[in-house]
């Protein structure tokens, strides 16, 4: 008859192999944990980037004007007033303890005054009295909007304007808004964040007209079409991304063009023709190596090699460019710069990928009678082409969130013009967004959040393109 209990003498072992069943287990629950954890943390630290971004990108904000509106429109004299308006401007800008001191003042009440005491006293108590006869903005006609811009901008600034757009073409809105930007310089004295002005604002606006009794108030967002489409400025309200944007979009494009064809040749070597031998292990080590190298070593390679040694071409030079940028800090330089960098990313990614493929497809290959070439060209390069794409994934965006080679090969902090050519002067998002928040205004901040956007959702659009390719040559294997 079987029995169910243990026997009295196990065998040797027995017990400490149940224990280090049980400790094996334990380990892999903690180290579960641990990985969990890890996702948790980074998953944490992501949204809360993300969301104090975000939250940078609008709010109540409230604006003031660097020149006061009715110091630059038409006004009439205090002297060609009638008595009537004269009382009438006293009564409402005058403050009452000065009214109250007026027949001590001039020996007799108001109403008793001439008309000459009258203009004297609103010259003497009201701080800026040839604005209290002055037409706002709103109440001037086309003419008269073009002559304040006349009047108050230099003729080479007026003259620009104009050839951009005739201000006659222009309506009476557009003027006015190109006076606040050009004359009155409208600024923004206070902003609120999204999330404060969403769920607090009541308590801000009541601040606002408590705090700032007058100013034109409203929800800005920063992140706007004439954000994407401006050029650069000194002014956050005015400032643009555009020429940076651009200069981005050329520097990766050139080293994408440049660092492929080199990378994925070399991956295909060193995995299919080089073998096993020592050079090709001491390449190979080198690579492996030159992926860990610190970024802004590349930026001193650069700035040695491209912009110093091979200026007459960097610059154009060589080819008979007119007025090449000085010290080769041309989107040549900085493209070729940026291809070194991400050149060993792509040679292991096209190692990892075509050594994914399965050495019978090879063998089948060369059974048929196939050359070596045509096997990697037909066979295997099609089956690999999708990992190879997603390093190039990586790669692209590498080099686009990269700051620190750019700077050192002489990537300029304020430029206003787009880039013309390979040959020309440029910025790129990164920079432009170190530069905004290195500013002493916080309000730059703010435009420096809606620049990290457009660079997050410049890679996501990159990415996302990459990947639709990658599965359409997936589905095509």
């Amino acid at each position: 008859m079987l029995s169910s209990t243990k026997p009295e003498t196990a065998e040797p072992g027995y017990l400490q192999g149940d224990s280090n069943v049980r400790r094996r287990q334990t380990v892999a629950r903690v180290g579960r944990g641990v990985l969990f954890l890890s996702l948790v943390l980074g998953l944490v630290a992501l949204i809360t980037l993300f969301v104090d971004v975000f939250d940078k990108l609008g709010g109540y904000a409230v604006y003031s004007f660097r020149v006061d509106p009715l110091t630059i429109t038409p006004s009439r004299p205090l002297e060609e007033l009638s008595r009537e308006e004269l009382l009438a401007l006293i009564e409402q800008h005058v403050p009452e303890e000065a009214k109250a001191l007026i027949p001590e003042d001039y020996g007799a009440p108001l109403e008793e005054l001439s008309d000459e005491d009258l203009v004297n006293i609103l010259y003497n108590e009201v701080p800026s009295p040839e604005t209290l006869t002055a037409k706002p903005l709103e109440a001037l006609t086309k003419e008269e909007l073009i002559d304040v811009l006349q009047r108050n901008l230099t003729d080479v600034r007026f003259q620009t304007l104009n050839a951009e757009q005739p201000f006659e073409q222009m309506s009476r809105e557009a003027l006015i808004e190109l006076i606040e930007t050009e004359v009155l310089q409208e600024s923004v004295a206070r902003q609120w964040t999204l999330f404060e002005s969403i769920f607090n604002r009541d308590a801000i606006i009541a601040e606002i007209e408590r705090e700032y009794p007058g100013s034109d108030y409203e929800f800005k967002w920063w992140l706007t079409w004439r954000f994407l489409t401006s050029e650069q400025t000194t002014r956050p309200e005015t400032t643009g991304i555009r020429p940076a944007l651009l200069g981005s979009l050329f520097v990766v494009t050139l080293s994408i063009l440049i660092a492929v064809p080199l990378g994925v040749s070399a991956g295909i070597y060193l995995e299919e023709f080089a073998g096993k031998s020592r050079l090709g292990a001491i390449i190979q080590t080198n690579i492996y190596n030159l992926a860990g190298v610190p970024s802004i070593i590349y930026g001193m390679l650069g700035l040695a090699v491209f912009a110093r040694a091979l200026r007459d071409f960097t610059t154009g030079a060589a080819f008979g460019v007119p007025d090449p940028p000085p010290n080769g800090r041309t989107i040549i330089t900085a493209a070729m710069t940026m291809a070194l960098l991400i050149l060993p990313l792509i040679i292991v990614n096209t190692q990892e990928a075509i050594r994914a493929v399965p050495q019978s497809l090879r063998d089948a290959a060369l059974a048929v009678g196939a050359t070596k070439w045509e096997t990697v060209w037909h066979h295997v390069l099609p089956v690999a082409a999708p990992g190879i794409l997603t390093g190039t994934i990586l790669a692209t965006a590498r080099a686009l969130g990269e700051t620190a080679p750019l700077i050192v090969v002489g990537a300029a902090a304020f430029v206003t013009l787009d880039p013309s050519g390979i040959f020309s002067s440029y910025t790129v998002v990164p920079i432009q967004i170190y530069t905004w928040t290195a500013l002493p205004e916080q309000i730059f901040t703010r435009v420096a959040s809606a620049a990290v956007i457009v660079l997050l959702v410049t890679v996501l659009l990159i990415n996302l393109s990459a990947i639709i390719l990658r599965n359409r040559l997936r589905k095509q294997i």
